[in-house]
């Protein structure tokens, strides 16, 4: 089992959400390990996955424009 989906596994009951959604999560927690920037164009290419560098960083945009995430639950 590789990390991401170690992580994800980690989440599920913690957070709740859906299966693309904590996909994502898992995703951009570890290329912020792997980059070590917040950078959305450098992290895109941290993913490291089949897609394409700008299709990478398009997700992480329309992740950040259209998701508020619940701070309260993520802090615990």
């Amino acid at each position: 089992m590789n990390q991401i989906s170690l992580l994800r596994q980690t989440l599920k009951p913690l957070l709740g959400w859906h299966g693309a959604r904590l996909n994502f999560l898992a995703l951009f927690l570890i290329a912020l390990l792997r980059v070590k920037t917040i950078n959305l164009m450098e992290l895109a290419t941290g993913f490291r996955s089949d897609a394409k560098t700008e299709s990478s960083y398009k997700r992480l945009q329309r992740f950040f424009r259209h998701f508020d995430l619940d701070y309260e639950a993520i802090a615990f």
